[in-house]
C-alpha cells in the first residue's frame, strides 16, 4: 500500500488542485518519499508509529501552541521592530554527519534570512522560530535521523533578544532493503545480446557490448549505510533513465514502497519498475521546417533507423546538435511512443527479432538565417584593427554556411569568403572553401594578392578528424630587399586534429593536437618546391573542483606549444608572404609584430623557414565575469628547415584582464619583453576578443 493512498493528510502538502487523483505516477511517488523521510509521524497510514516529541529545553514549551493561540497571534498588535540574533545548536551528535546539520540549518532557516527584517512583537518572532522548528523537523527526518527533535527559547533579556534553535539528531537510520521488482520480467532479445561497437583510432577494431542489466537491488545506494532523501530519489528515477538508454524507451518506476523497522532503525524499500517492450531506433520525421529541407536534418541522425537499440541520449544529444547550427529558433525532439505502448510497431518496419522500430519526431521553429556583425582589436605596434562580416546560415537549404568578412586595419585591408557545406556526402564529413583578396603592409613585405583553397574533413573517431584539400595564392609582392614581382605557389594538403576541448571559445579542460602537411609548387622570379609542415598541441587543466566533483573554472592552467618548418627550397627564393615570423597578439606578447628572427641588411624582418611557439598562462577568476591571466610566451624564427627546440628563443611575459561574455572573454593583455629588440617600445598593449589560445 503506497503512502499517497492510505493517508491523504498527505495531500496537504500541495498546491491547490493536487491531491493524489490529479499527480502522475512518478509525482505521487516523489511525493510520498518526501512524505515518509520528512515526516514519519503519520497516524493514519499505518508504516509508522505516531511519536511525540518532548523539547529537551524547558523554554521550549512555547514552541507548540493550541489553534486558539495562533489565532490570537495573528491579531497581535504592531510594535516596536524587535532586533534578534539566531544560535543554532547540535546536542549530542552520534556521527560526524550531525556535526554539518548546522550548516545546513543555517540556509534554511526563516530566523536567519529574514534576521535584517525583525518583526514587529514577540509573537511574530516566536511565530517564525516555530516554522525553524517545523523545517529543523524536516531536515532532520531527510537526513536519516528519523528520531531526532528540534525546540526553540528566547532569551528576551539579551540585546538583541537571542533566539536558540537546538537539534538533537538521535540515531541516524540505515537503508535495511532495497529491492527492485520487475512487473512482469523483462524480456531481452537477441539482438542486444551480441552486439559490438567500433574502437581503436581509424574505427577497424570492435568490442563487444555488454547487453542491458537488471539489478535486483537498487544502484547509487548502499545497504547498510544511511541514505538522504535526495539520494534515495535520484536513484529510484536513475534507474528507469538507465534503461531507456538501453532499449527500453517506455521503462518507468510503477511504484515505490517505504516503510521504517524502528527496532533495527532501517529504512525499507520497494521499488516496481515497468519495463515495457524493447524497441530499436527509428527514422527521424520533421515538422515545422520552411526552407531549411528535411532530408538534410535527416541526415544529421548519429543512429542508423532499425540497427541500434532506443537510447533516449542520442536523441537529446540530436536536438543538441540541430540547436548548435544556429538555424532553428527552437528544436524539440520526441519518441514517438503512443503506437509503442499500445503493442505497435509506431508505423515502421520491424528491425532485427521482430523488434518494435520507434520513430523520432523533430519539431523546428527556424530561426533567421542571415546576420550582420563584426569585431575590433587594438595592439600597440599595429594600431587599431576593425572587421565587419555577413552571414547565410541556410544557402542552398541543407545548412550550408556563408560568411564575408571586411578586414580594415594597418596591415591588412580586402574582402574574404568562407563557405561550409555540412553532412557533405556523409554526416561525419563536411566541405570547407576559402578565398580572399587581400592587400596587406607588415614591416616585412607589401602584397595584393588572391587566394583560394578547399578541403574535405571527414570525422574519423570521437575526438578525431582528418582532412585533404588544395589551394593556391597569386599576385604581387614586394619585400624590404626586393621591388614588387609577381609570385605564385599551389598544392595539395593534408592535416590530422584531435579536439577534446569542452569549449572552443573559452576551453576549460581538454586539449587539442594537430599535424598538418602541405608540399608546394610555385615561382618568385624562378621556381621553387618546398614541403611545408607543422605541429603542436594545446592542453587546459582545472586543478580545483567544485562540491559535485567537478572541475572548477575559478583556476584554469593553459599552454600551448608549437613549431613548423619549410624543405627543399632557399630562403630567398620563397615568396615573403609564405615565410614564417614570429612576435605580437598572436605568438609572442611583449615584442613588436613580426619582430622576432631573422632580419635583413636594413634591420627589418626577415622571415624564416622554421619557428617555435610557447604560450603558458594561469587564468584565474577574481569574480563571476572577471579575471586575470598572468602569461609568459616564448618563440623564434630561424633560417633553418627546423627549429632548434628550446633554443635561442626571446621570452615575454605580463599580466592579462579577461571579461567574460557568451560570445567569448573580452580580452586585454599587457606584454613586457625579457629579451628587448632594438627600436621595440618597452611595453605592449593587446585588446581583442577571444583568448589568445
Amino acid at each position: 500500500m503506497s503512502l499517497c493512498r492510505s493517508d491523504h493528510r498527505f495531500c496537504a502538502l500541495l498546491p491547490r488542485r493536487r491531491c493524489c487523483g490529479g499527480l502522475s505516477a512518478r509525482a505521487r511517488r516523489t511525493w510520498a518519499l518526501l512524505w515518509l523521510l520528512l515526516w514519519p509521524v503519520l497516524g493514519g497510514c499505518g508504516l509508522l508509529a505516531a511519536k511525540d516529541a518532548a523539547p529537551s529545553d524547558p523554554a521550549a514549551a512555547g514552541a507548540g501552541q493550541s489553534g486558539g493561540d495562533a489565532a490570537k497571534d495573528e491579531a497581535a498588535w504592531e510594535g516596536e521592530p524587535i532586533p534578534y540574533k539566531v544560535r543554532i545548536v547540535v546536542r549530542e551528535p552520534v556521527d560526524k554527519e550531525a556535526g554539518g546539520l548546522a550548516d545546513k540549518m543555517r540556509g534554511l532557516s526563516q530566523l536567519e534570512q529574514l534576521v535584517k527584517e525583525p518583526p514587529d512583537s514577540l509573537l511574530a518572532l516566536e511565530r517564525r522560530a516555530r516554522l525553524d522548528v517545523d523545517t529543523a523537523g524536516q531536515l532532520l527526518q531527510s537526513q536519516c535521523y528519523y528520531e531526532g527533535t528540534a525546540a526553540f527559547s528566547l532569551d528576551q533579556e539579551a540585546r538583541p533578544v537571542t533566539v536558540t534553535l537546538s537539534l538533537q539528531p538521535g540515531p541516524r537510520y540505515t537503508l535495511g532493503a532495497a529491492d527492485v521488482i520487475y512487473e512482469p520480467e523483462p524480456v531481452l532479445p537477441e539482438a542486444f545480446r551480441n552486439r559490438v561497437r567500433e574502437t581503436g583510432f581509424w574505427g577497424w577494431e570492435t568490442e563487444p557490448v555488454p547487453p542491458p542489466k537488471f539489478p535486483r537491488t537498487l544502484p547509487g545506494v548502499l545497504v547498510g549505510e544511511p541514505v538522504t532523501a535526495s539520494d534515495m530519489l535520484a536513484a529510484v528515477e536513475a534507474l528507469p533513465q538507465r534503461l531507456q538508454k538501453r532499449g527500453y524507451p517506455l521503462a518507468a518506476v510503477a511504484d515505490a514502497h517505504y516503510s521504517l523497522d524502528r527496532e533495527k532503525r532501517q529504512l525499507l524499500a520497494r521499488i516496481v519498475i515497468r519495463t515495457g517492450p524493447p524497441a530499436l531506433m527509428g527514422g527521424v520525421t520533421v515538422r515545422g521546417n520552411e526552407d531549411v529541407s528535411a532530408a538534410y536534418v535527416q541526415r544529421l541522425a548519429p543512429w542508423q533507423p532499425g540497427e541500434d537499440p532506443w537510447n533516449a541520449d542520442k536523441v537529446e544529444d540530436y536536438a543538441n546538435q540541430l540547436r548548435a547550427l544556429g538555424i532553428f529558433r527552437t528544436v524539440e525532439a520526441r519518441p514517438q511512443t503512443a503506437a509503442l505502448a499500445a503493442g505497435a510497431d509506431g508505423g515502421a518496419r520491424s528491425g532485427a527479432d521482430g523488434l518494435a522500430v520507434l520513430p523520432v519526431e523533430v519539431e523546428v521553429a527556424e530561426a533567421p538565417f542571415r546576420s550582420v556583425g563584426g569585431s575590433a582589436r587594438y595592439d600597440t605596434d599595429t594600431g587599431l584593427g576593425v572587421e565587419g562580416f555577413w552571414q547565410h546560415r541556410n544557402l542552398f537549404g541543407n545548412g550550408e554556411k556563408l560568411t564575408l568578412t571586411a578586414p580594415i586595419a594597418t596591415e591588412t585591408q580586402g574582402l574574404k569568403a568562407a563557405f561550409e557545406k555540412p553532412a557533405f556526402f556523409g554526416r561525419e564529413q563536411r566541405l570547407l572553401g576559402s578565398a580572399s583578396a587581400l592587400r596587406e603592409n607588415t614591416q616585412a613585405y607589401e602584397k595584393i594578392a588572391g587566394n583560394a583553397g578547399a578541403d574535405v574533413e571527414r570525422r574519423l573517431s570521437r575526438h578525431w578528424w582528418g582532412s585533404l584539400g588544395l589551394g593556391g595564392e597569386s599576385g604581387s609582392i614586394k619585400d624590404n630587399e626586393r621591388d614588387a614581382q609577381g609570385y605564385g605557389f599551389f598544392g595539395p594538403r593534408a592535416g590530422l586534429r584531435r579536439d577534446s576541448r569542452n569549449n572552443i571559445l573559452n576551453p576549460t579542460r581538454g586539449s587539442e593536437l594537430f599535424v598538418k602537411f602541405r608540399p608546394y609548387t610555385g615561382f618568385y622570379e624562378e621556381s621553387f618546391n618546398a614541403l611545408g609542415g607543422s605541429v603542436g598541441g594545446s592542453a587546459y587543466y582545472a586543478p580545483f573542483r567544485t562540491a559535485k566533483g567537478r572541475p572548477d573554472d575559478v583556476l584554469v592552467l593553459a599552454g600551448r606549444v608549437e613549431a613548423g618548418g619549410l624543405a627543399g627550397a632557399d630562403l630567398r627564393t620563397i615568396p615573403a608572404s609564405l615565410r614564417y615570423y614570429s612576435g605580437g597578439a598572436g605568438s609572442v606578447r611583449g615584442y613588436a609584430y613580426q619582430s622576432l628572427g631573422p632580419r635583413d641588411s636594413g634591420g627589418d624582418p626577415l622571415g624564416g623557414r622554421s619557428y617555435q611557439v610557447v604560450n603558458l598562462e594561469a587564468r584565474f577568476k577574481v569574480a563571476e565575469n572577471v579575471g586575470l591571466v598572468p602569461f609568459l610566451d616564448g618563440g623564434m624564427v630561424y633560417r633553418d628547415e627546423l627549429p632548434r627546440i628550446l633554443g635561442d628563443m626571446n621570452w615575454g611575459t605580463g599580466l592579462g584582464l579577461r571579461y567574460y561574455t557568451p560570445i567569448g572573454p573580452l580580452r586585454l593583455d599587457v606584454g613586457v619583453p625579457l629579451q628587448p629588440v632594438d627600436g621595440d617600445p618597452p611595453v605592449q598593449v593587446y585588446i581583442s576578443i577571444g583568448q589568445s589560445f
